[in-house]
């Protein structure tokens, strides 16, 4: 107790100059507390042992979830989420695991369990954290929006920090600061025991020319050596390049969650994985459930929490002895995620939506099913062309059998490309459900290099007034013809400016990736002046389409990539749609759409430097390219972007054209006379100019360059039948 001098009572005449300052010296200063008293507390709080507590025990004691940033305000409860228990106590002090790593999907926790860390280690086990992010901006929203209300929520916490920044936070024991992944500064300020790695796939390949984040952060805790904790964490990105799976998942003993099946008389440990997920396309509310893979039984996510309380953490690594001691990976995808966050009705109408966007197909494996996107994906086998014929409900066969095409269709574009002796014109049909079809592919043989050669070009400029009638005797004309000018522009242009161009354009393949548009974008394009090398003119300039081959490559390809509907009679949505196998539709032609495969190439950190599409060695490409740029001409008409409106109005065209033709029909039968031809052809335009009498071609029985074809003689018509190269020739015939 603090001791005050009583002047009034002490006569200071009585005193020696000696007995005064004895006096002053003995007494305690006036307002200071007692200095043993501050010496023992000091000791008491210094060396006081942390309370032996789990991170997920202290979560539930201490731990309240603000409104800001929490879906369920209240206590913390790790039973809402048991499969993050295992990981939370994996970094409590006293642990064996020093380094972990969690690849996960969306809406499961995995944010939280970091957090809860970051409580335990101040208020238990305190020294200095590095909290990563991707971005700085990044962290100043977590700061705010994560760690703020933690603090402010958790009343142990509060008493402990003694400082606080929106960037750093000083505590009895310790600090943790934010760095930020895009600075090399922030990674290598200081030592830290405890690292703490959010989204590393959404951070640089290199930062500042000193390497990878991921090993400037993991090199900060070198000196803590036998006491550090490592814990990184993120949804996956591609497969070459994420850090999550090839550092994280790919290195530790990879751990899936395993939970006995609920169902009377099996009881067998599952895991939730996205191919045993059943539903009816189109009705995944009333249908979703998950198949359990071993006693085929129905399994519905009412009984998932029951599932979860129950399961547990199942290293599947075969060579578990080459894992480095302490070192664990776990994967969970969104199928785990607790009733009432993220349902499996939404994941499987979220995957219907995805479908023929090869994108959207990579993001679904990355942020639902913890996946990482595989980068050749973009590559199809001929043989899931050549056997899709039968599925939709309108079987048909390609032209010049007789078939009509299926009333789905609504609407045709072409492509058309130009070779040094051939002219081949690509014919798709779009409908509802980003759904395609293959309708006809005509190649024209004769030589295309000059104006002169008049015949090959006016039998093209029939071709692209060709009609094609629907399963309702209804005529369909092409609203859009795009021709290749890449080969022979000074031929092909001309011939363009003599036809309709409100069918017929021009339209040049690119690569889209580095340029300012998606998919289509028109130019253009000057023409060169004479005598003046490399200069062009406006005048007379024509419009030139580009077309972005390698996002409608990937695009088809990933249609292609989409399972066949249980089903046949019904296609689901973005389907390609195949004419049924024999007669003009060819393995050939399956052959050629899918005649490229995608290649990345990569620098030596792992970033990507070129995407390119190779030909697969010994494969024509005439009808991948007529297929593309029969896809730039329906995005030109809007096909990607058009709404239920846009659709029902050419559904109403053809129907009122149908019932136009049966009106005319019924008079025809009763003996009526028919005044005016019924409207029986809808988006045909007719030619801009006369064009010549088509005129029979020879096939030259030889040729100085170029493939051999298969076919000889006159062809008195353009050919549907894709030629072979000479040497498979021999396959063909044998039923290749």
């Amino acid at each position: 107790m603090t001791k005050w001098r009583n002047r009034e009572a002490e006569d200071a005449d009585e005193l020696t100059t000696s007995e005064a300052l004895a006096r002053l010296f003995d007494d305690e200063l006036p307002g200071l507390p007692d200095p043993a008293f501050v010496s023992r507390s000091a000791f008491v709080a210094g060396y006081k042992p942390a309370a032996r507590l789990k991170v997920s025990e202290w979560a539930d004691k201490n731990r309240i979830l603000a409104g800001v940033g929490a879906s369920e305000p209240g206590q913390w409860r790790t039973d809402r989420t048991p499969y993050l228990r295992e990981l939370m106590d994996n970094l409590s002090a006293g642990s064996e695991v020093w380094k972990q790593s969690l690849i996960a999907g969306a809406q499961l926790g995995k944010t939280e369990s970091g957090l809860n860390w970051i409580g335990y280690t101040i208020d238990n086990n305190p020294g200095p954290f590095m909290f990563v992010l991707p971005k700085a901006d990044t962290a100043k929203k977590i700061s705010k929006q994560r760690i703020a209300p933690l603090l402010n929520s958790t009343a142990s916490l509060r008493e402990k920090i003694t400082d606080r920044n929106l960037l750093s936070l000083e505590y009895l024991g310790g600090m943790m600061f934010f760095a930020s992944a895009q600075s090399a500064s922030d990674l290598m300020s200081m030592p830290v025991k405890d690292l703490y790695l959010d989204e590393v796939d959404r951070m640089p390949v290199d930062v500042e020319g000193e390497g990878p984040p991921f090993n400037l952060a993991i090199a900060r805790t070198r000196t803590f050596k036998s006491k550090r904790k490592i814990y990184f964490t993120s949804t996956p990105t591609h497969e070459s390049t994420s850090v999550i799976w090839n550092e994280g998942w790919l290195k530790g003993d990879m751990r899936l969650y395993f939970m006995p099946c609920p169902l009377d008389g099996c009881g067998n440990d599952i895991v939730f994985e996205f191919e045993n997920l059943k539903w009816t396309w189109g009705k995944a509310k009333e249908t979703v459930h998950y198949e359990c893979p071993h006693c085929k039984g129905k399994i519905y996510e009412r009984e998932k929490t029951g599932m979860l309380a129950k399961g547990r953490w199942i290293p599947t690594r075969k060579d578990l002895e080459n894992v480095e001691p302490g070192v664990r990976s776990y994967r969970l995808p969104s199928l785990y995620s607790p009733i009432g966050w993220y349902s499996w009705d939404e994941m499987a109408i979220k995957w219907e939506g995805v479908q023929g966007n090869p994108s959207r197909i990579a993001e679904f494996r990355n942020v639902d099913l913890a996946l990482p996107s595989v980068e050749v994906s973009e590559r199809v086998d001929w043989d899931v062309v050549w056997t899709r014929g039968d599925v939709g409900a309108q079987p048909y066969q390609m032209l010049p059998e007789g078939a009509p095409i299926p009333r789905e269709v609504l609407f045709l574009t072409g492509g058309m490309d130009i070779g040094q002796d051939h002219i081949e014109l690509g014919v798709w049909g779009w409908g509802r459900n980003r759904k395609r079809w293959l309708i006809d592919h005509i190649r024209i043989y004769g030589p295309t290099s000059s104006m002169y050669t008049k015949e090959i070009w006016d039998l093209a400029a029939t071709e692209i007034h060709r009609t094609y009638t629907n399963v309702d005797g209804v005529e369909l004309g092409f609203r859009k013809v795009l021709v290749d000018t890449g080969y022979i522009p000074e031929v092909v242009k001309p011939w363009v400016r003599q036809q309709n161009q409100l069918i017929v354009m021009c339209c040049d393949g690119v690569d889209g990736a580095d340029q300012a548009f998606n998919g289509v974008k028109v130019v253009n394009q000057g023409v060169p002046v004479q005598g003046s090398s490399g200069k062009t003119t406006k005048v007379g300039s024509i419009p030139v389409v580009m077309v972005d081959v390698s996002l409608f490559k990937s695009e088809l390809m990933g249609s292609l990539s989409i399972p066949r509907p249980e089903i046949s009679e019904v296609s689901p949505d973005g389907w390609v749609h195949m004419p049924v196998q024999g007669g003009s539709f060819t393995t050939e032609i399956c052959k050629q759409l899918v005649s490229e495969r995608k290649v990345i190439e990569r620098d030596s950190n792992g970033g990507i430097t070129k995407i390119r599409w190779d030909r697969v060695e010994g494969r024509r490409a005439e009808v991948l390219d007529g297929h593309n740029y029969a896809r730039g001409g329906a995005e030109l008409l809007g096909w990607s972007r058009m709404t239920d409106a846009h659709f029902a109005r050419f559904e109403r065209e053809l129907v009122d054209a149908a019932t136009a033709i049966k009106e005319a029909k019924a008079a025809s039968d009763r003996g009526a006379p028919i005044t005016k031809p019924p409207v029986s052809k809808v988006g045909v335009i007719s030619p801009k100019t006369t064009v010549s009498k088509p005129v029979t071609i020879a096939v030259p029985q030889a040729r100085t360059t170029g493939p051999t074809v298969t076919i000889t003689g006159a062809a008195p018509e353009p050919q549907r039948l894709v030629p072979l190269p000479k040497a498979m020739r021999t396959m063909a015939t044998a039923g290749d």
